[in-house]
């Protein structure tokens, strides 16, 4: 989940940077940005919870 994570903020930052740009909108490079930010967060959150679960 957090390789997928980074590349869809990776992408959806970069597409949002070109959107911007060239005036197109930006609603579709947010909506990426989101779900990679939000897989990051998943992906953080279940590593801890593992972590905790060990000790």
């Amino acid at each position: 989940m957090k390789i997928a994570g980074w590349i869809l903020v990776v992408l959806g930052g970069l597409s949002l940077l070109g959107a911007a740009c060239a005036g197109h909108s930006v609603f579709g490079p947010i909506f990426w940005l989101g779900v990679g930010i939000t897989l990051l967060y998943f992906g953080n959150r279940k590593k801890n919870n593992e972590d905790d679960k060990e000790q």
